[in-house]
């Protein structure tokens, strides 16, 4: 939070604070009428503060999100390009390949060419004579033996002629073969490059796209945490119009710690504990009050007001069911969940341990108990630090 924010917030606390001087000085003379308007509106303005601080808590989760959206983008980003590197070099490589198969084919095009040719003018000047040069090995052998020799001689020089020409002609189709392999291997490398750099470039947008929403729900959370600490103030301020209320009752607000009185019969337990929790409805949530039950008799049993103070409401309340709420001085208030019924009613003050309703299992509930929970300032707190 800037300075020039907490600046404006202290400069809001000093307006109210002067509005409840005003206030409290002439709450003594106030009506039922005015009671029950005041206690309204200090209800209202907490349910708003709590309803801003709700949508900066949201802000603060989607600035979140947006966050870690931009960051895993930033990964994927580094990742593609060290995938765009590592094809490069392998299309790279493969052209090396092709050019290197390709001198290989162009050598052995050229040695075959030779040997064709030294081929073709062997049959042309065998074809000129009328084979005389067969003749003439065969004339001029002086013996039988030296005439087989000659005659396989020259079969011989045929036969590795043609068998020379056949083995140049496969390694020629090989390396044929292994370049349109290289051609297409290097076509499916140039593919997947461009596959990856269009990935990369939907990923540079969504890193945009996703930098630009955390900045704007970092902004939404700043305002509206500005816009709760204004409605803080103002929540302090009915507060304290509620307690001017129970003072002019009678009703004591300054309540040593350990004299409150504990809101059920003595063989209380809990069932569940201020905190995080798994909860049966929402999974795992913070739990903001304690869950109590009594060793026997838990269902209808009476709850009791833990101070003197001033009923805010007595009235169905979402999953709480039926509910009560009352403020007992001090920026303390209590919420009392669950209920089976009521014993008091809203604008109503009530002395400490006086009977406000009886414990059911109303609202959103696996079974009786009483759901206490302790505001201070709007904000809760574990019911226990009061004991």
């Amino acid at each position: 939070m800037t300075k020039r924010r907490k600046k404006n917030i202290i400069l809001v606390f000093l307006l109210i604070a002067a509005m409840v001087a005003a206030t409290f000085a002439s709450a003594f003379g106030a009506t039922k009428e005015e009671k029950d308007k005041a206690l309204q509106d200090a209800k209202d303005a907490k349910e708003a503060t709590e309803q801003k601080r709700q949508e900066a808590k949201d802000a603060a989760k989607k600035a979140a999100e947006a966050t870690e959206n931009f960051e895993e983008a930033e990964e994927k980003l580094n990742s593609l390009s060290e995938d765009i590197k590592a094809t490069e070099a392998q299309i790279a490589n493969t052209r090396a390949e092709i050019e290197e198969s390709q001198a290989r084919i162009d050598a052995k095009e050229k040695e075959i060419e030779e040997q064709n040719e030294a081929l073709n003018s062997r049959l042309t000047a065998m074809y000129k004579t009328g084979n005389s040069g067969f003749v003439d090995v065969i004339l001029n052998s002086e013996s039988v033996e030296e005439l087989l020799s000659n005659i396989g001689m020259v079969q011989k020089i045929l036969e590795s002629d043609r068998d020379l020409l056949e083995k140049l002609q496969d390694d020629h189709a090989a390396l044929k073969e292994m370049k349109a392999a290289l051609e297409a291997q290097k076509a499916s490398l140039e593919e997947q490059q461009i596959a990856l750099e269009a990935q990369q470039i939907e990923t540079e947008e969504l890193k945009k796209k996703y930098q630009k929403e955390a900045d704007e729900m970092h902004a939404l959370q700043e305002q509206k945490e500005a816009e709760a600490a204004e409605m803080a103030a103002n929540a302090l301020a009915k507060q304290l119009e509620a307690e001017a209320m129970i003072v002019e009752s009678g009703g004591q607000i300054e309540v040593p710690a350990g004299e409150y009185m504990w809101p059920t019969a003595s063989n209380w337990e809990l069932s569940d504990n201020y905190g995080w929790r798994i909860c049966p409805f929402h999974g795992n949530e913070f739990h903001n009050g304690l869950d109590v039950v009594l060793s026997s008799g838990t269902n209808g049993a009476p709850v009791y007001a833990i101070a003197d103070g001033m009923v805010t409401m007595a009235s169905w309340y979402g999953g709480y069911g039926n509910c009560i709420q009352y403020a007992i001085g001090g920026g303390y208030s209590v919420l009392y969940g669950h209920l089976s019924g009521y014993n008091c009613s809203s604008g109503q003050f009530v002395k400490k341990g006086t009977v406000l309703g009886y414990i059911g299992s109303t609202g959103a509930s696996t079974g009786p108990h009483l759901h206490f929970t302790v505001f201070k300032d709007g904000d809760t707190v574990s019911p226990l630090s009061l004991y």
